[in-house]
């Protein structure tokens, strides 16, 4: 199974909706650094953070059994 999910996608949506990083940090109740390493590819988003940015944005997110 994998979710369908861009980080880019993410960052559009903030500046669309003039959040910054620590506004969506705080959402998701973890540090500014943690968020920058997500968003960065360090670290994967969780499934529950990935939930919450959707309920934030009002957008769905997809989640598929395809093969890569």
């Amino acid at each position: 199974m994998s979710i369908e999910f861009s980080k880019e996608k993410v960052k559009g949506l903030m500046a669309e909706n003039g959040l910054k990083q620590v506004d969506i940090a705080l959402d998701l109740n973890i540090s500014l650094l943690a968020l920058q390493n997500k968003l960065n590819g360090k670290t994967d988003f969780k499934l529950d953070e990935i939930r919450q940015l959707a309920r934030t944005f009002n957008v769905d997110f997809t989640i598929s059994n395809k093969e890569e």
